[in-house]
């Protein structure tokens, strides 16, 4: 680690870190709750200094251990920070709206760290969810967009972190769906299975083909039941496979409807489509990211 921060240093070139206050909170069960947040009520004193985040403290941890290797005047820019809102119990739309809300006041007061007052660069992950992401840290890693697969923001973040109506996130426009219809277990070629082990090989075939994280425990479709965690699954690969007629089958267990099987707090997605060929794409974000890396580029030179 010296090496790399004397290379950085004789090169002139900053220290870039990834602050992530949500994996504290997600590796350890004693993680204090507020602590994670901006404007919580917990404190921790370190010799004086009180911090009432672990972001500052994170970035001060850094900033001290730089000063040790004799690199105190090296300038540390934060290269991801984000909040994840599907995966696990914590990951969630009101936690990241929460998160952003007090990252974002926080940046625009330039109120920096006890031991970095003023302003800090920093860079939020992500712009959009990434549905073929892996998902050996946890099932949140594909749901740390701060925008939905087809463009449209999770929550109504102020960019700006001023509060101000005029920079709340806007959704893409024109974006085209396929038609109003989702594969769900059917019934009858349910009850007459004969192998038990049948629907639970399909169901793994579907997710290993598509993105099921949302079935997780404590996400956004984790109170499903077996019939419901089934129709989620095929629903998925119908959606990723463009809504095929022949996707929606597995050995007679599924059937295509025009229904809406959504539940509550659990989405059941429909497909984007390609305005501009009438095609469909391969994969549940593909059509929306050419659009999506401009409105990037436009958000960012607008702040």
């Amino acid at each position: 680690m010296k090496l790399i921060v004397n290379f950085l240093a004789h090169n002139k070139a900053p220290f870039t870190v990834n602050i992530y206050p949500f994996l504290s909170l997600y590796l350890s069960s004693d993680f204090p709750f507020d602590y994670a947040f901006f404007n919580g009520q917990n404190t921790v004193n370190d010799n004086g200094v009180t911090y009432t985040n672990v972001f500052d403290a994170n970035f001060d941890t850094l900033l001290a251990s730089l000063k040790a290797l004799g690199h105190g005047d090296m300038t540390v820019i934060v290269g991801e920070v984000g909040w994840p809102t599907d995966g696990d119990k914590n990951a969630n739309i009101p936690n990241a709206e929460r998160f952003y809300e007090g990252l974002l006041s926080k940046l625009a007061g330039n109120r920096g760290t006890p031991l970095c007052p003023g302003y800090i660069e920093v860079y939020l992950f992500g712009f959009i969810d990434e549905d073929a992401k892996s998902i050996a840290p946890g099932n949140f890693e594909r749901h740390w967009g701060i925008f939905k697969y087809d463009g449209q923001p999770k929550f109504p973040a102020d960019l700006s972190g001023e509060g101000q109506k005029k920079n709340i996130l806007t959704g893409a426009q024109s974006v085209e769906y396929l038609q109003s219809q989702w594969c769900m277990l059917n019934p009858n070629g349910y009850s007459f299975s004969n192998n038990t082990n049948q629907l639970g090989d399909n169901v793994n075939y579907a997710c290993t083909f598509s993105d099921c994280t949302a079935l997780g425990f404590g996400s956004s479709c984790g109170n499903l039941d077996e019939a419901g965690n089934a129709s989620y699954a095929f629903n998925m690969y119908f959606q990723v496979q463009n809504q095929k007629a022949e996707a929606c089958d597995f050995e007679g267990l599924a059937m295509i409807t025009t229904r809406n099987i959504s539940r509550e707090e659990c989405n059941f997605p429909i497909q984007i489509g390609d305005p501009t060929s009438g095609h469909c794409d391969h994969n549940m974000y593909g059509s929306i990211m050419g659009l999506s890396l401009v409105s990037m580029l436009v958000l960012f030179m607008a702040l």
